[in-house]
């Protein structure tokens, strides 16, 4: 009897699926929009390929960071239109120049998102920024098997989970170099779609395009716009304008059920190269500038570390070489992952009891949410007051 990794932990990542020798396994939505490997048991022949290469039934090797960067792109373009420093972009352009194939996340015309190849840089431009929503990379896995199987050479980029799943099925592969961005848990895509439909609804305008980071409202907003077919914005709000989506996102509160139990949110990464945000930049050493459109570049394997050291040689990135606790000590993501807090337990109850509606259910959610910060902001007063008096009479 096959036995894949429990839903709570199942990262939907599709290595079973890829690895099946018979096809019996399929990446399906359930009722509530959410992906899971669906095993058609009428034609396994219970080879337990499919349990061995899962990443959360069986890890991958993982690496302590060898260094740390707060890094950039020397282009200013792709550094503004970026979401931090521009080095996936950099790292894109760089690896096709070097004859590699690239894939990277792009959003589809229905706002879904999937893993794409590339081998063109005038095709790059949908795989920049980011997306906050589930990812599917699993439809790109048969191209990258035939790709390195020819002898060709490429650079993936993508979350942890995925990292790992390539990880066990080309393990040490030279042709193959992997990236990891930092996670925060990934959002079911059916919570987005049922977002912008309830945004086109009251706003009666269809949505042709959207961003989770919109460069001209300056990507380090984190302000989510939606685009008419004349590329038009005609809504543009932030977690604290009280939009729905961000708001569950980036409180870790609509992530998938295995974003709260993810192996992979650590300092022991999976990848050549992990990329984030740098946060908690200066925190060990004095720094002359600060951490906005500043890249997080942790470099976790020789092949990582030729790769990067190849980008800084040839001038297309700045890289300043940071102390290697810094960035883990200011990113917690980088330490553990999420936590259920109070608001996803309450979002849990109230989904259930709303059949699965994002939108009743946020709305809901954020309302409580409200009132619990009000009462603790309360509540904490006096200590405050007297942490501004023990202050006072120091200076």
């Amino acid at each position: 009897m096959i036995q894949l990794a429990e839903q709570i932990f199942c990262t939907a990542c599709g290595a079973c699926s890829e690895k099946c020798p018979k096809n019996c396994i399929q990446m399906s939505e359930n009722e509530a929009g959410l992906v899971y490997p669906l095993i058609d048991t009428t034609n396994c022949i219970e080879c337990h390929a499919c349990e061995k290469v899962c990443p959360v039934l069986n890890p991958p090797t993982t690496h302590s960071p060898i260094k740390a960067y707060a890094a950039w792109s020397n282009n200013k373009e792709e550094r503004r239109t970026s979401a931090s420093g521009g080095i996936a972009i950099e790292m894109y352009k760089h690896a096709l120049n070097q004859g590699f194939k690239v894939v990277g996340a792009s959003q589809n015309a229905d706002f879904s998102v999937t893993h794409k190849m590339v081998d063109q840089e005038s095709n790059l431009f949908p795989l920049k920024n980011s997306k906050y929503v589930f990812s599917d990379a699993y439809a790109v896995f048969s191209q990258i098997k035939a790709e390195i199987k020819s002898g060709g050479k490429v650079l993936f980029i993508g979350l942890p989970c995925q990292v790992a799943a390539l990880q066990k099925m080309y393990k040490g592969n030279d042709n193959l170099i992997l990236a990891d961005v930092v996670c925060h848990g990934t959002t079911p895509l059916n919570y987005l779609k049922q977002h912008i439909k309830h945004l086109e609804t009251i706003l009666k305008v269809k949505a042709n395009r959207m961003s989770f980071r919109a460069p001209e409202k300056r990507t380090y907003t984190y302000t989510f716009t939606l685009y008419d077919k004349e590329d038009n914005c005609f809504y543009a709000q932030r977690t604290k304008d009280g939009d729905t989506y961000q708001y569950g996102y980036h409180r870790s509160i609509s992530s998938r059920e295995n974003c709260y139990h993810c192996p992979f949110a650590n300092n022991k990464r999976i990848s050549d190269i992990t990329l984030s945000d740098y946060k908690g930049l200066g925190k060990f050493e004095k720094c002359e500038y600060d951490q906005l459109k500043v890249s997080c570049v942790l470099v976790n394997s020789s092949k990582g570390d030729r790769f990067i050291n190849d980008m800084m040689a040839a001038g297309i990135i700045h890289a300043d070489l940071r102390p290697g606790k810094e960035p883990i000590a200011g990113d917690v993501r980088l330490r553990e992952c999420s936590p259920k807090s109070k608001a996803r337990k309450d979002f849990e109850q109230f989904l259930s009891a709303n059949n699965n509606d994002f939108e009743k259910t946020m709305i809901q959610v954020i309302r409580r949410d409200t009132i619990r910060l009000q009462i603790q902001h309360f509540m904490s007063m006096p200590r405050r007051i007297a942490r501004k008096i023990k202050q006072f009479f120091i200076k």
